[in-house]
């Protein structure tokens, strides 16, 4: 480090952990701003070239991204490849073709000028709009923009294909096709000012190991070319040109943190089980086919939630029941004899798919979305489950309802399910004959009636990220009361001690699929609560099942029965510190302070 950058200030940013990891580097800043166009006017002999101009880089885009997802596919598997799908529609789009040259040739201008008119025009219409998935699709549409118009300038784009060195990469955000070119030997880490911890980077980086901060607002403004950085994906801060006790403090935090995921991952052939002898099942969520690995080699028991809607969303039309069939299947044989979960598909809300139309509404949250739209469009969800019906010849697997709040919604997707399998018998396929069936717990009203949902069914997956936003009436998305949003209310204790309740009465088993196990007090509570089943990120698996196996169940049984006679949330929060302080200081090392 040169005296003037030794000069310089430490400044810390405060993000959102998108993949845990402690990264030291260099910042690469990616020069992703929209190029600046003039508007030059043509001669009316000009237009036919100026037309073949556009068409010619719109065929160079084209086969720029078909190399960017082989690349893509072979890093890290075909699905992922599926990511870069909306770019090449966008390029193929006849309306956005055919406007450009209407442009080109009516307002007798360059193509590089009626290309942005064309697309900013588009662009407007994203600009006030709340909805992440839509946001995220508008930056597919800049990121061809830009893609576009460099090759139309005869300039190369700078993106992360370019390193050549290891560094840590800044970005305003990162788009798929930016994300193709994630390699891990030359990227320790990446930071963006935009994006949340379901983003396509953020699933990529977690795929691959890589260290992510996202939501950081603004600094890729605020970082220079070969500015030093430390990345922390455990608590979601980043830090520009630390101070050398700050380099020593953090060198520190990263060998305490890969030795224990080293430690961690000694206890992956070891079962779940309380040092008194309770054992409660460890499983993972998946978002694609391909994390199927991280599953294994995390040492969860099978898939407790997979997110189909992934599959669904990534792509402009609908996949076939034989695409599913093979995608579902490739999971399911990788992880028997063990469960795989699969969740119906649960578009709507934040997860919009290009090919089911204008969704917008005015709360989507509480709109059309999960099984409510689902069993409007039976043809997708038959088309989904015989898929599912068919993978199930193959091991063990369960269906799982989303976003339930009425009983007759799974009386009749179950009577749906069984016409999709006297269907498939008919026509002579192998199937899964009695897969077990669920529903995800994730509505005040769903509670309300458990016990009479745990007479259809035969489990309950709660899921606590949407529960805690619909029991609270807090949006995750507004931060001017996004404190309110805590697990840790007493109020939503006591539904998830009512669930497990009704579960156990009418003998179902029941399990969690939120974030509440991420974290060592959602961990012991839930564990004391008596649910049977977690299921979080691979990564967690290894840090979850150690707490469990470091307490004894009545003792976190204790914990929770006081837990509920508290008031507030930080009441309950001081009183598991207590607990961790005085029964259990061992795993003082898992208290979200320890990683400060």
């Amino acid at each position: 480090m040169d005296d003037a950058r030794a000069e310089q200030k430490e400044r810390i940013f405060n993000g959102i952990s998108a993949s845990p990891g402690i990264a030291f580097g260099e910042a690469f800043v990616m020069n992703v701003e929209d190029l600046a166009v003039s508007e030059e006017h043509i001669a009316p002999e000009q237009v036919d070239a100026e037309t073949e101009k556009f068409l010619a880089a719109l065929a160079q885009t084209e086969k720029e991204l078909q190399k960017l997802v082989r690349s893509l596919e072979d890093e890290i598997g075909e699905e992922h490849g599926k990511i870069l799908d909306s770019h090449r529609m966008i390029l193929k789009d006849e309306l956005f073709r055919s406007e450009t040259i209407k442009m080109i040739k009516g307002k007798k201008v360059n193509a590089a000028y009626a290309l942005s008119l064309v697309l900013d025009k588009v662009l407007t219409t994203f600009a006030n709009i709340k909805d992440e998935y839509l946001k995220e699709r508008a930056e597919d549409i800049r990121d061809v923009r830009r893609r576009v118009l460099r090759n139309l300038l005869g300039q190369r784009v700078e993106g992360i294909t370019s390193l050549r060195k290891k560094a840590v990469v800044v970005a305003r955000t990162l788009t798929p096709s930016d994300t193709a070119g994630l390699n891990k030997k030359y990227v320790l880490a990446f930071v963006t000012d935009a994006g949340g911890s379901t983003s396509h980077a953020a699933i990529l980086a977690r795929s691959q190991g890589i260290p992510a901060v996202v939501g950081l607002n603004d600094i890729s403004k605020s970082v220079r070319p070969y500015d030093d950085l430390i990345v922390d994906g455990i608590t979601g801060q980043v830090v520009v040109n630390p101070a050398p006790e700050t380099v020593a403090m953090y060198r520190e935090m990263q060998a305490r943190y890969n030795e224990l995921e080293k430690n961690l991952l000694t206890l992956r052939d070891y079962p779940g089980v309380t040092l008194d002898g309770h054992q409660i099942e460890l499983s993972a969520n998946i978002e694609i086919a391909d994390e199927v690995e991280d599953v294994v080699s995390h040492g969860a028991r099978g898939v407790g939630l997979f997110r189909t809607e992934y599959f669904f969303i990534t792509r402009n039309t609908l996949p076939s029941e034989e695409e599913q069939y093979r995608y579902y299947s490739s999971v399911v044989k990788r992880v028997q004899p063990d469960p795989v979960i699969i969740r119906t598909l649960d578009v709507g809300g934040d997860k919009i798919a290009r090919w089911v139309g204008d969704l917008r509404e005015a709360n989507p949250f509480m709109g059309w979305r999960g099984i409510r739209f689902t069993l409007a469009r039976k043809d997708i969800f038959k088309t989904q489950l015989r898929a599912i019906y068919r993978a199930a010849a193959h091991g063990n697997v369960k269906i799982m309802f989303p976003m339930v709040s009425v009983l007759d919604e799974v009386r009749l997707a179950r009577e749906i399910c069984e016409e999709v399998k006297d269907d498939l018998k008919r026509q002579r396929y192998v199937i899964g004959e009695r897969p077990e069936i669920g529903v995800m717990i994730e509505t005040p009203s769903a509670v309300a009636i458990a016990d009479l949902l745990a007479r259809e069914v035969d489990f309950f997956s709660i899921g606590t990220n949407d529960l805690v936003q619909y029991a609270l009436a807090v949006d995750r998305g507004n931060a001017k009361i996004s404190y309110l949003y805590d697990t840790l209310h007493p109020s939503i204790l006591r539904l998830l001690r009512d669930t497990v309740a009704a579960a156990h009465k009418n003998k179902i088993w029941v399990g969690i699929c939120g974030e509440m196990p991420g974290n060592i007090y959602g961990a012991l509570l839930l564990l004391g609560l008596g649910l049977d089943e977690f299921s979080a990120a691979s990564y967690l698996i290894p840090t979850i099942k150690k707490i469990v196996r470091s307490v004894t169940y009545d003792e976190t049984r204790s914990l929770v029965r006081k837990a509920l006679a508290m008031g507030t949330a930080r009441e309950v929060r001081e009183l598991v510190d207590r607990f961790i302080h005085e029964k259990r200081p061992e795993l003082r090392e898992f208290h979200p302070e320890a990683a400060s």
